[in-house]
């Protein structure tokens, strides 16, 4: 008798202590001390997964196929956690602001619109039909928004930042790959195999060759999409993140200078202090598959270039206590 009353009250002081981590682990606010939620989801339905401080190798090995020369491969510690999009920023959540702020993009106000696809699937030059409402293929409000310059995505963060009271901006080109690579150090973050694309992401294909015989790009298999996909329709990284290989690139705070990695380790990276063009990452529906592989890398005009491969992800920066 004395052996069950003592394990049941072992138990139940166990079950208290529980209880009591449990509390601690609740919070839902982003930077808490003691325990963080791993999801959250805002006002718009926008949902966000924690991505926790952390090291890891940036750039690429250079034996990997596709590889640039400046991808050179560094250190890079990210001290602070940050919340990052679990999809890229969608057609319907991109209404909202409008709707609220009566935002006219930079291809709207310029009449020069983004460069989109023709009939024989060339991206030649933009055309005013070219719009985040109208790019070229039919979406939905569960496709991500398109034609979107770097300056345009910013006024959504200055925004939502004012919506929801949290600061909210794109991610640094660090925080990008090391989002992206999830802890692994291959050219995707399911492995080095890009036929995998498949199953992982949104890039140029068999299923788009069907459809635009004159592209010579693209893996063997079929991904379903010959332009982008509804957000969230690939297998998800270790993070819990969609579509960081393919679907659309997608912008990033830092300035763009090809050859400006350090070869020694960086603390929290910013890039370049000034420059003309800001970084892309990820590669888009209409990319080769070296374009997407998770050290890839390109730089456009914040403000001209638009394109309706091209959207974007935010980040919430975590609050230290």
């Amino acid at each position: 008798m004395r052996t069950a009353l003592s394990f049941f009250g072992r138990s139940a002081s166990w079950f208290f202590v529980c209880c009591i981590l449990a509390a601690l682990t609740s919070s839902s606010e982003p930077g808490s001390s003691r325990g963080r939620v791993q999801e959250i989801k805002n006002s718009v339905g926008m949902e966000l997964i924690f991505i926790p401080p952390g090291k890891f190798t940036m750039g690429s090995q250079e034996t990997e196929p596709g590889r640039e020369a400046q991808e050179v491969q560094h250190g890079v510690e990210i001290t602070k956690g940050f919340y990052l999009g679990k999809h890229e920023v969608s057609v319907g959540q991109f209404k909202h602001f409008v709707a609220d702020t009566k935002f006219k993009t930079d291809g709207e106000r310029d009449g020069n619109g983004a460069f989109g696809i023709n009939d024989a699937g060339l991206f030649g030059e933009r055309h005013s039909n070219f719009t985040w409402k109208s790019p070229g293929f039919e979406q939905t409000d569960k496709h991500p928004v398109v034609g979107i310059s770097w300056s345009d995505a910013k006024a959504f963060c200055t925004w939502i930042s004012k919506k929801e009271k949290k600061v909210y901006r794109l991610p640094t080109e660090a925080e990008w790959e090391y989002a992206c690579r999830a802890g692994t150090t291959s050219a995707y973050s399911f492995g080095d195999n890009g036929e995998k694309l498949a199953e992982n992401g949104n890039g140029a294909d068999a299923t788009a060759r069907a459809r635009y015989p004159s592209w010579s790009i693209g893996i063997k298999a079929k991904d379903g999409h010959i332009f982008a996909a509804p957000v969230g329709q690939f297998k998800a990284n270790a993070f819990g993140l969609h579509d960081m290989h393919g679907n659309v690139w997608e912008w990033c705070e830092d300035w763009y200078e090809p050859n400006s990695y350090a070869k020694e380790e960086q603390i929290d990276p910013v890039g370049p202090k000034m420059g003309k063009n800001k970084v892309q990452r990820g590669g888009g529906w209409s990319s080769d598959s070296k374009r997407l592989r998770s050290a890839a890398r390109v730089g456009r005009d914040p403000v001209a270039y638009r394109g309706g491969y091209l959207g974007f992800r935010v980040v919430i920066q975590e609050r230290r206590p």
